[in-house]
């Protein structure tokens, strides 16, 4: 951070600013180029005491129209670069900043109490200023949060200093913000009139730091930024992607309120932190995906009738940017709701090309035919979870049942949920089994279902009418977990093996189709399988390949060693070698496996030969490493993804097979220095590469 530079005490400086009769359009006034402006704030420093900025005829906007400024700090590098700033004289709640850097001005004049703002800016060379609404620089007037009552306790292990100041929400995001609870001194020319603050630490305990963390996380959930409280992770980002914001009692910045931001900060690349002054968990964090909503530069919600700056809901929801301080559900906002005075899309800009942050990619199809398989367990158990990322996304995911009950919950992790989940039950021909749109924002839904294959589909719904009562799917967004039971009846048809023999681990799966990513997360690496076995009744197909391409052959029975199977009488090594799988009832079953060790080929189209031919090398730099690697190569696969697993020498997983994009990063700070193998897979071959952190 630049360090401020004590100016001359006493020094005053004379600003224009226009004279606006009430009624009239407020136009720009034009102070010259700005390489004059620059020349003028030099001069001005040099002559001393009791001199003006610039002579009249160059800057006076209109006649006798002057502020008188009195400098509180400078900055310059005695070139292209300058800054003052400070207060106008005899004007309580007023502050100034004046830069000029790389040819282009930028700053601002603040009246807090009339609420009078003016902006100064450049276009080719030429410095203007003009008057502008307050809010439209500053977050202004924004009330503290009524008393609040402690923290929830937080349902995991007891939290520790160490664990709330390492918290992230998305490592590796295109964007940061830092949730600063332990103090700061701030050097900023845009607070307290360029006069330094010492921020104390916040009040908030341990728990109510990671609760107000899980709530502005989950506010921001649908973008690609990472919400942390580590000081380490926010240094790693540029300027000009990243925002401290500072939970502190010390109200300098903007006193008697709950917390304040310049509108658009985000991306200044200066440091300019947002702050927030309100304590409690939900006054901190609604205050702080609050102030953190300015920086991406929106505008406050509030009313046309009754007039008012900040909405303050309907009783059940509220806009984040209005004062949800009250009510139980709080969203991002494009004024929905009745005499809005703001109808700006949140959502599209905070996702902007301004900012560099963008939506999360969709974690999973939309459609029955792109759906992905619920993670089930062999005991029947579910475990999955995602993000509606994008107002009206839909999540779908398919399993198989031998037939029986099901019972499936809908919830987010986190105890400051925005996702208002309906969840729908279909079978395999898309018609509606039964639904689950509850009043409150989880869902649930049980079934007793015939054998087969099914899906169930998640997204964001609203309640009632966002004009009066209730709110839209527009900020029906985030994170959510599945979780339930599935038939036992529906596991136990097929076990594979990592050894010949039946040895090694076992793995047993229902009736279902199994990608690359889908063994993965069961537990059976990439070609890894040497036996299985197979219940009567039933058909195993498997694919050398993901996405259920390339070689495949059916089996309809026990085999103890795949190192030598027989197709068509000829001896084939299918050890070590699956990438994808199948398992169906033999009735659905389109071919059956001879009797035997021997096996039926299929006809998938593309031979290992063709396969062979089209695979291409596959990159990892740098190696060796320090924290992170970048894989390249092209993929296959479908979505162009690549599969990236790290394995210890002696063949432990270290880390699970991680989907990424061709050049993406993987970040292995977690890892002890050594070697290690890192296996990856493009959707035609694997490479195993030895990779080094030192």
């Amino acid at each position: 951070m630049n360090t401020m530079l004590k100016y001359i005490s006493g020094t005053t400086l004379l600003l224009m600013a226009a004279v606006i009769t009430n009624g009239q359009q407020k136009q720009p006034y034009r102070l010259g180029s700005t390489a004059g402006v620059l020349q003028d704030i030099r001069s001005q420093a040099k002559a001393g005491a009791n001199t003006r900025l610039a002579s009249a005829a160059d800057l006076k906007i209109a006649e006798g129209t002057i502020l008188t400024g009195k400098v509180n700090s400078r900055r310059t590098d005695g070139k292209g670069e300058e800054l003052v700033a400070g207060e106008i004289d005899n004007v309580p709640g007023s502050s100034f900043v004046l830069e000029v850097k790389n040819g282009v001005l930028n700053g601002n004049i603040i009246m807090r109490k009339t609420k009078k703002a003016y902006k100064y800016y450049s276009e080719n060379g030429t410095a203007f200023v003009k008057e502008v609404p307050v809010d439209s620089l500053i977050c202004i007037d924004y009330s503290p949060a009524p008393p609040q009552e402690s923290a929830r306790t937080a349902s995991s292990a007891a939290i520790t200093a160490a664990a709330v100041t390492d918290l992230q929400s998305l490592p590796g995001a295109n964007g940061v913000v830092l949730l600063d609870f332990d103090g700061q001194y701030v050097t900023s020319a845009y607070w307290n009139n360029g006069t330094p603050i010492n921020a104390a630490a916040s009040t908030l305990t341990d728990a109510q730091k990671q609760e107000v963390w899980e709530l502005v996380s989950e506010d921001y959930r649908p973008f690609v930024l990472n919400i942390t409280t580590s000081e380490a992770v926010y240094n790693t980002y540029p300027a000009n992607r990243r925002m401290r914001c500072i939970f502190t009692p010390t109200n300098t910045a903007a006193p008697g309120s709950g917390g304040v931001a310049y509108i658009g900060s985000f991306n200044w690349g200066n440091e300019t932190p947002c702050w927030v002054f309100n304590g409690g968990v939900k006054g901190a964090g609604d205050a702080a995906s609050h102030e953190i909503g300015h920086t991406f530069s929106l505008g406050h919600d509030g009313r046309i009738s009754p007039s008012e700056g900040y909405y303050l809901g309907n009783g059940l929801w509220a806009p984040i940017m209005g004062a949800g301080y009250y009510v139980p559900v709080v969203h991002w906002s494009k004024g929905e709701y009745a005499s809005a005075n703001n109808t700006e899309d949140d959502l599209a800009k905070i996702a902007g090309s301004n900012f560099g942050i963008g939506y999360r990619t969709d974690d999973y199809g939309n459609t029955i035919a792109a759906a992905a398989t619920l993670n089930v367990s062999v005991a029947g158990a579910v475990s999955s979870t995602g993000v509606i990322e994008r107002t009206g996304d839909v999540d779908v995911f398919r399993f198989t049942t031998g037939g029986g009950a099901v019972s499936l919950n809908f919830a987010t992790s986190t105890r400051q949920p925005n996702l208002d989940i309906l969840a729908t039950l279909y079978n395999s021909s898309g018609g509606v089994v039964t639904s689950a749109n509850p009043s409150g924002l989880p869902a649930s839904l049980s079934a007793t279902l015939a054998a087969g294959t099914y899906y169930v589909a998640i997204t964001g719904t609203g309640y009632g009418s966002p004009a009066t009562d209730g709110y839209s799917n527009y900020g029906s967004l985030g994170s959510y977990a599945i979780t339930g039971t599935i038939a036992a009846s529906s596991s136990g048809v097929a076990t594979f093996y990592k050894d010949c023999n039946y040895g090694g681990y076992a793995v047993t799966l229902p009736v279902g189709d199994y990608n690359y990513a889908d063994l993965i997360a069961r537990g059976i690496s990439n070609d890894d399988i040497s036996s299985l076995k197979v219940a009567s009744g039933y058909q195993v197909y498997m694919y050398k390949d993901a996405n259920f391409s390339g070689d495949a052959y059916a089996f309809g029975g026990d085999f103890s060693c795949l190192v030598t199977v027989y197709v068509n009488n000829e001896p084939i090594n299918l050890n070590d070698w699956t990438s994808s799988l199948k398992i169906l009832p033999a009735s659905s079953a389109a071919r059956t496996s001879n009797a035997g060790n021997t096996v039926e080929k299929l006809n998938t189209g593309v031979s290992t030969t063709e396969v062979e031919k089209s695979s291409t090398v596959l990159s990892v730099a740098p190696n060796p490493f320090v924290n992170e690697v970048f894989v390249k190569g092209t993929s296959t696969a479908k979505g162009g993804y690549l599969y990236v697993s790290i394995y210890s020498l002696d063949g432990k997983t270290v880390l699970p097979a991680k989907r990424i994009s061709n050049g993406d990063k993987v970040n292995l700070s977690n890892l002890d220095k050594g070697v290690y193998l890192m296996k990856i897979f493009n959707g035609s071959t694997t490479e195993t590469k030895k990779i080094v952190k030192y």
